[in-house]
């Protein structure tokens, strides 16, 4: 038998209000020669239901329950049962255009590349609003290393789910996401990046094929705790992989970039709406942020013109050490950052 060109790899953790929109659109792929892997990772909701009632319409269809692991175990469980040419993953609150299969497969085969990436939709909920970042535009046509080199300063997001990987590409160098505790906070960009770092060619479709479901509280004001110290662990493993492949010193400088950004990111972390922390351990959060000598090392290495206006006062009250004007500023910046995005 045939084995399928494509495997779509679904990771389920109660989201029955949003799963059937997602298989629904699984379903209605134009590219028939494709194998669904629905992996529950122990929810508690309804969501089992749902997945046996669409087992129950289309053999393409697997099923899998496990107890509850996190996002990157279950993604390491679809990839080993995986037996399509070419694999993507998608979370179970979004939904795909009818063709993301059929385009993707096809601009893979045409170009030879093991990488596809797409663009996507950015749907917020709540506001009516999307959003759809121009990717294919901006970088079809240009070297690899210029997206690989925005990824790492944050021009690019890192997600895993508007590409499509090549398996024997994922095989052949054994990429695997971080597991519960390793990287939670960003097990995307660890794999994204490398996945784009070994690939000899990566491919891009200039058409949002991938709608992302935003809820406001969970991308702008949650609070992700660990995410600096995360952010410093991928910073690490990241220098050792391109020190090791012969690629620090063409990314090195992007790089550099990206512990800049991510100090600021984790600094405004700290003052979200939803962390309920003290302002007292909000600011000692902050002093240990801005002491790291990862992050201030590379503070004046890096160019500030990647940086915005107020990225550069906040980077500018760092440097001169008056810490409690960066609290304050960062928790102006937050408050902004939210109030734009209810807009």
């Amino acid at each position: 038998m045939e084995n399928p060109a494509v495997s779509l790899l679904v990771a389920v953790y109660n989201t029955e209000a949003f799963l059937p929109n997602c298989l629904q659109s699984l379903l209605s792929q134009t590219l028939k020669n494709i194998e669904i892997i629905i992996v529950n990772d122990g929810s508690t909701d309804g969501s089992q239901k749902i997945i046996d009632h669409f087992a129950r319409k289309d053999g393409r269809i697997k099923v899998i329950k496990q107890e509850n692991q996190g996002l990157g175990a279950v993604r390491n469980k679809g990839i080993d049962e995986a037996s399509g040419e070419y694999l993507a993953f998608i979370d179970s609150d979004d939904w795909i255009e009818a063709d993301y299969c059929q385009a993707m497969y096809e601009k893979a085969k045409a170009e030879e590349a093991e990488l596809v990436i797409c663009d996507y939709a950015v749907e917020m909920q709540g506001t009516g609003k999307t959003i759809c970042p121009e990717i294919g535009k901006n970088y079809a046509g240009k070297p690899k290393n210029a997206y690989i080199a925005d990824l790492l300063k944050g021009k690019v997001s890192g997600f895993s789910w508007n590409k499509l990987y090549k398996r024997s590409l994922i095989e052949q160098h054994q990429l695997t996401f971080p597991l519960r505790g390793e990287l939670e906070n960003i097990e995307d960009q660890y794999f994204s990046f490398r996945c784009l770092l070994f690939a000899e060619a990566a491919a891009f479709v200039t058409k949002p094929l991938y709608h992302y479901r935003v809820h406001l509280a969970s991308i702008v004001q949650k609070y992700q705790a660990g995410l600096f110290e995360d952010g410093l662990t991928l910073y690490g493993a990241n220098l050792d992989c391109l020190a090791k492949h012969g690629k620090l010193q063409t990314l090195e400088d992007a790089l550099d970039v990206f512990i800049v950004n991510h100090g600021l990111s984790s600094i405004l972390n700290e003052c979200k709406s939803l962390n309920k922390k003290s302002a007292a351990q909000k600011y000692k959060n902050i002093r240990r942020i801005c002491a790291s000598p990862e992050f201030r090392k590379n503070i004046p290495a890096v160019d500030p013109e990647v940086f915005d206006s107020k990225q550069k006062l906040l980077l500018l009250l760092i440097r001169c050490r008056l810490m409690p004007a960066v609290y304050g500023f960062a928790a102006l910046y937050q408050k902004m950052i939210e109030y734009r995005m209810k807009k």
